[in-house]
């Protein structure tokens, strides 16, 4: 999918997809030059070839927190209908956003059951003090308990993964164990930070898909050039073990275009049981792009991280930095380990 163009689509991002009997139905952000953000929605037979809404489904709301902007949803359809989580905020500018929730019983016509966010960012120090987005929400039935998995940044902008537990889907408290998952060592792929999960649950176990960028990826030309995708299972929801074969794969994996940069981001994952397959969405500068597996982690080998310093190689990248040299160059930026640059990926 790529944008339509229109006012409210000059850019699209954040796709969250449910399978209901046997049509895909999408809801993703867009935005205009303006910066404000809709939500708006699109269905689909197959997974790939989608039909529009025309119009958007959930506008941002002068009266409340989510006055200008609305981005990265989050669909879930339960024995109440359906419910859309979403970030919301006065402004373009991400610090103080937090997630709020609308509801409707045919996933067009939508109505804000509170004017308060149903989460909140943690105080100022706090990992998720900054701000809080990319909810994905999994409603586990046999505890008939709602889990809430979400991107916290703190003042360093550092980007972690945290959760949260409900019983009616509206009110929720924190995990006192956050955050869940955390950033890897400085030389790792996911060493820079972790962000926007994607979670289901299978029979007994929880999957998650998520996001990592890497250190050495910022230094070498002061961007996030690389996201990759890791995978992490838990049995309780809350306490997380990564994959050992991380990552999944990442920008540069075959075959890759130039339209391809700042994806995959955001993934969206649903498992079809039926064929015994996962569908996996996610954005990137074009619009939406789609990964399948048929296997419960990954394909026969996992494209190497060797692999796509090769290609930086060939792309004149400059690639001889060591795992010290790293180290050294992160305790003078940080000295007193906060954070002295703002990653370039997230918002619009």
């Amino acid at each position: 999918m790529t944008p339509s163009g229109d006012s409210t689509e000059l850019f699209i991002g954040s796709p969250t997809v449910i399978l209901l009997r046997d049509t895909f139905r999408m809801y993703y952000a867009s935005s205009d030059s303006s910066g404000r953000g809709w939500i708006r929605y699109a269905y689909s037979t197959d997974g790939i070839h989608w039909e529009k809404f025309s119009i958007p489904v959930l506008e941002p709301d002068d009266s409340s927190r989510d006055g200008k902007f609305l981005d990265t949803p989050e669909i879930i359809h339960d024995d109440g209908g359906f419910k859309l989580y979403y970030f919301g905020d006065t402004d373009n500018n991400p610090q103080g956003g937090s997630i709020g929730i609308a509801i409707s019983s045919d996933g067009i016509h939508w109505s804000k059951p509170l004017k308060q966010p149903v989460l909140n960012p943690g105080q100022p120090g706090e990992w998720d003090g900054l701000f809080i987005e990319s909810p994905s929400v999994v409603y586990d039935s046999s505890n008939h308990t709602y889990f809430m998995y979400y991107s916290g940044v703190d003042s360093t902008w550092r980007v972690r993964i945290g959760g949260a537990f409900s019983t009616d889907g509206i009110n929720w408290s924190k995990f006192p164990e956050n955050p869940i998952l955390t950033e890897g060592a400085p030389w790792e792929w996911d060493g820079f930070s972790v962000a926007t999960p994607s979670v289901i649950k299978r029979d007994t176990l929880f999957e998650m898909w998520y996001c990592g960028a890497s250190v050495r990826d910022f230094m070498e030309d002061g961007r996030i050039d690389t996201i990759w995708i890791g995978y992490a299972t838990s049995t309780d929801g809350i306490h997380w073990r990564k994959f050992d074969g991380n990552p999944l794969f990442g920008t540069y994996t075959p075959p890759f275009k130039p339209e391809e940069i700042r994806g995959p981001w955001a993934p969206d994952v649903v498992f079809i049981s039926g064929q015994g397959e996962f569908k996996m969405w996610y954005e990137t500068a074009y619009g939406f792009g789609l990964a399948t597996s048929r296997t419960t982690f990954t394909g026969e080998r996992n494209f190497e991280i060797e692999d796509t310093l090769e290609i930086y190689s060939i792309n004149g990248r400059k690639l001889d930095r060591i795992k010290e040299s790293i180290l050294i160059i992160l305790k003078v930026l940080t000295k007193d380990g906060a954070i002295k640059f703002i990653p370039t990926f997230g918002r619009k």
